[in-house]
């Protein structure tokens, strides 16, 4: 059986592996294939599919994770097998990009104001210009010595709530769907279980969602009995990812690469709407 692990990021924004990176590291935890569902942006894909080109048992499905918000809850939505040229797609990203970058920049200025001593330009130092988020400056807080994990930095600084926390503009799922389409795609509902909203799950569904993410770290094995039924009685693609964004070296892990995967054939709808 050939496993393809549906949802991971790259150094295109906050996973620690470059996308060739990934693909030889998926290679070495026996998958036959990823897909690449970078947030926000698509600045890792043309790296990871020339990285498999001569790869005949591998494939990378062009994908992203979009950001949005429907009554009050954060929801994100995944793209299969989209036209990553294409360029709505492009530009409502770079919209979006440039709304990043002026939170992000809002966020140090307020850890400033409590004498932490850090900046925009060391973030973008750092991490490269590409789609850099909370999670960086979280990463930045660490290796200044200011925190010790990734959560701590959430819980004390960075999180809805806390001292340096700031909103973020975000589209709707129902744009995040129709972006998404636009672009030739196949779009999911990513971790239903983190929405904690069984109405938002049913809204979206009924706006036309083409599937459901059953299979994440996130879920025990009621939810992916709940999600499984949810997904027989609408219809809907089934996919599976570990969220992947680093091996599993803290509790700031998802899950490992692989840890939540779905057999290829059953997903093949998918990979043929590859443009």
């Amino acid at each position: 059986m050939k496993y393809i692990d549906m949802h991971t990021h790259t150094t295109a924004s906050d996973g620690v592996y470059t996308p060739r990176q990934l693909i030889k590291y998926g290679i070495s935890k026996g998958l036959q294939g990823i897909a690449i569902t970078d947030h926000d942006t698509v600045d890792g894909i043309d790296e990871g599919l020339n990285a498999v080109i001569s790869k005949k048992d591998f494939i990378v499905i062009p994908g992203i994770e979009l950001s949005t918000e429907y009554m009050g809850k954060e929801v994100h939505i995944l793209g299969y097998s989209i036209n990553y040229k294409c360029e709505n797609l492009l530009s409502t990203l770079s919209f979006l990009q440039k709304k990043r970058e002026n939170r992000v920049i809002e966020v140090i200025a307020k850890l400033q104001k409590l004498q932490i001593n850090i900046t925009y330009d060391e973030l973008i130092k750092r991490f490269g210009s590409s789609s850099v988020g909370r999670p960086h400056v979280a990463e930045l807080l660490i290796t200044k010595g200011y925190v010790d994990t990734i959560e701590e930095a959430f819980n004390k600084y960075l999180k809805k709530g806390c001292v340096a926390y700031v909103d973020r503009y975000k589209i709707t799922p129902f744009e995040g769907i129709n972006l998404i389409k636009q672009a030739g795609g196949v779009a999911v509902i990513a971790h239903p279980k983190l929405i904690k909203n069984d109405k938002i799950v049913t809204d979206i569904i009924k706006k036309g969602i083409d599937g459901i993410e059953v299979y994440h770290p996130e879920h025990n094995t009621n939810d992916q009995k709940k999600f499984l039924q949810i997904a027989k009685d609408y219809n809907l693609i089934i996919t599976a990812g570990s969220d992947f964004h680093r091996p599993p070296t803290s509790k700031d892990s998802h899950g490992d690469l692989g840890d939540k995967k779905i057999p290829i054939k059953n997903i093949q709808d998918i990979i043929t709407t590859i443009k």
